[in-house]
């Protein structure tokens, strides 16, 4: 794992690869001292993109899979734009 991530690989696709939680990915490497990637910045630019994107009908977990983001993080970003999110889909289907 230490290896993959060295040369280049995410914490998200070495979780994916191996059936664990991107966090627990990132304590494994920090445990072992590794340097970890910086993580993607929330500029003006990404906003704008996950904003149309949300517009367009995508989920933050979608937006977050094509930005290299967490959809939380998406979320939150969303939510500071002023962006009026949709409701989860657990609670549309009890609507």
């Amino acid at each position: 794992m230490i290896d993959k991530y060295r040369n280049g690989a995410t914490a998200n696709e070495l979780a994916d690869q191996f059936g664990l939680h991107r966090q627990t990915v990132s304590a494994h490497l920090r445990r072992e001292d590794v340097a970890l990637h910086s993580r993607v910045k929330m500029t003006p630019e990404i906003v704008a993109k996950a904003t149309t994107l949300y517009a367009e009908g995508w989920s933050t977990v979608r937006i977050g899979e094509k930005l290299g983001l967490g959809p939380s993080t998406v979320g939150k970003a969303l939510k500071r734009a002023g962006v009026r999110m949709r409701p989860a889909v657990a609670e549309r289907w009890h609507q």
